[in-house]
């Protein structure tokens, strides 16, 4: 069995390794050109961009980790099924169960990396890079400013624009919404410029031939009324929510921390709902078993499929990667209501997911 094993080993550990730095680069790419427009109209250093992409990385990991577990046993286990390995195997007395163990030890051992990455890394990286953000935007509000973007980061406003050259802004459009979030004026001009008002925390924007209409307050844009035309006219945009402090966020907070509050809130009365915090404990928790969960399932349907293309077996992970984490957003979505008790729908994918796998895991064992 030890040579069995060994094989199986060699083969599994290369291929999640190979999986995962695949998948993990491509989704850290997506952050890093955005990223890379940040940079091209802003003058950020580029460590600190370098910084917010390197702290994506562990949210990343936690994703990677558990489906590239999964695209490994579906490829090796297709294609040991495929050659008739496994037939083999059985044929010489070794039950699957056996065979099967060393893949099982390296599925436990990638939860209590994932746990540990979900309890506690992933949240400081995550506090600490929208804190990075938060100074960003408070010391160059211009950082906001992206060309053929809607900018939707300042309450009461939502400034688009088609060019941008320094302070200057070509083809400029401005909504500005009342407190439920409707238009009721909107500016455009041919130009822009951009001023910085630090000691009143605003942004002075002087617009170039302005036109304004006016809307009704419940937001019917069928009710349009010409506004002031001018040559020149200056708007002031308010800056003082980027310098009010962080809120100390759920998804900031470690495990221990919301353990913490949970504790809290049981022993003394509280009017804030401890729901929230228990379907997030829960659900760190369920999502680090993900890639036990995934095996679990992957290797009897590797085994039943008989596939050996490796574009088949990563195309049936994205497949069951996409339907359990569909599943546990739909959990987490439900943390607002207690009375449909979220904290126990958020395990809900693992218990469907590991039913079916051990039933098909029986069955294939069977014949």
């Amino acid at each position: 069995m030890n040579l069995i094993h060994n094989y199986i080993y060699k083969e599994i550990i290369l291929l999640t390794a190979a999986i995962i730095g695949v998948l993990t680069f491509l989704l850290v790419a997506v952050n890093l050109f955005k990223v890379v427009q940040l940079i091209m109209y802003t003058d950020l250093p580029m460590w600190i961009t370098a910084k917010i992409v390197w702290l994506a990385v562990p949210l990343t990991l936690t994703l990677t980790i558990p489906a590239g577990l999964l695209s490994a046993v579906l490829i090796v286990f297709g294609r040991m099924s495929s050659d008739r390995e496994l037939l083999a195997l059985k044929a010489s007395g070794i039950g699957l169960a056996p065979i099967v163990v060393p893949v099982i030890y390296m599925a436990l051992f990638l939860c209590a990396v994932d746990l540990w990455l979900i309890a506690t890394v992933v949240p400081r990286c995550q506090k600490e890079s929208n804190s990075m953000k938060h100074d960003i935007v408070t010391n160059n509000p211009l950082a906001l400013f992206t060309p053929e973007i809607i900018v939707d980061k300042i309450p009461g406003w939502r400034i688009y624009f088609a060019k941008k050259e320094g302070t200057e802004l070509d083809d400029v459009i401005l909504w500005q919404l009342n407190d439920q979030n409707k238009v009721v004026t909107s500016l455009r001009a041919d130009e822009a410029d951009i001023n910085l008002d630090l000691e009143h925390q605003q942004l002075v924007m002087t617009l170039m031939h302005e036109r304004g209409e006016q809307y009704q307050p419940d937001g019917d844009a069928l009710k349009v009324h010409p506004g002031l035309h001018a040559d020149q006219a200056p708007v002031t945009v308010s800056l003082n929510s980027f310098y009010e402090k962080i809120q100390h966020k759920l998804a900031w907070m470690t495990l221990p921390e919301i353990e913490d509050v949970i504790v809290a809130m049981q022993s003394a009365p509280s009017t804030e709902s401890a729901t929230p915090y228990l379907t997030e404990l829960q659900a760190r928790i369920s999502f680090s078993l993900a890639a036990f969960t995934f095996i679990v399932i992957g290797i009897p349907l590797a085994i039943q499929t008989q596939r050996r293309e490796t574009s088949w077996g990563v195309v049936l992970a994205l497949v069951i990667v996409g339907l359990y984490y569909f599943l546990g957003a739909f959990g987490r979505g439900l943390k607002g209501y207690a009375a449909a008790y979220p904290e126990l729908i958020i395990w809900t994918p693992n218990i469907l997911f590991q039913i079916i796998g051990f039933w098909l895991f029986y069955r294939a064992n069977r014949k």
